[in-house]
């Protein structure tokens, strides 16, 4: 069971807030079920969730400790392949749904090489591209600078000097 005050990551809805645990009066609802009243950090209003459903579809945002183990194995995680454009769209989803922070890296790696390929041929990057990439993003930087204490503004310029000095230590 999660406590209220506690982050949690909740499907497509990212990194919420539990608000408080609660009954709803309500026609039709059993008075006695619980739910927990979750603020989503990114997009405001509130979501009810059952408390005996809402434990397997939510999870704890990741601690500190866990944010600089991964920010410290960033260069070594493969980006996702893509071997048929065609299902490019249905490989992005499942590494969204996926609600973890390894795959939204592997995500934001395989878009920017597909950004970096496209722009040296002078083109865009696809619409498609960018509004994953943006959802990956928006996903990672939000869980990263919860467990960093960090705004979510700040969390690239964060993982970049990480990653910096993590090469001059190993040079």
């Amino acid at each position: 069971m999660f406590c209220e005050g506690e982050y949690v990551v909740y499907g497509t809805n990212g990194v919420c807030r539990v608000g408080e645990i609660t009954t709803m009066d309500l026609d039709n609802v059993p008075k006695d079920r619980e739910y927990y009243v979750l603020y989503p950090k990114n997009n405001g209003g509130k979501i009810y969730v059952p408390v005996d459903i809402g434990n397997s579809k939510m999870r704890r945002v990741i601690t500190k400790a866990e944010a600089e183990e991964l920010i410290a194995k960033i260069s070594s995680i493969e980006p996702i392949h893509v071997s048929n454009e065609k299902l490019l769209e249905e490989m992005y989803k499942k590494c969204i749904r996926c609600y973890d922070c390894i795959e939204w890296i592997r995500l934001i790696k395989c878009i920017y090489s597909r950004k970096q390929i496209r722009l040296s041929d002078g083109k865009k990057i696809t619409s498609t591209d960018e509004k994953y990439m943006h959802m990956a993003e928006e996903s990672l930087y939000t869980e990263l600078g919860i467990a960093l204490d960090i705004p979510k503004e700040q969390v690239l310029d964060y993982i970049l000097k990480e990653v910096e000095i993590k090469k001059e230590m190993e040079c």
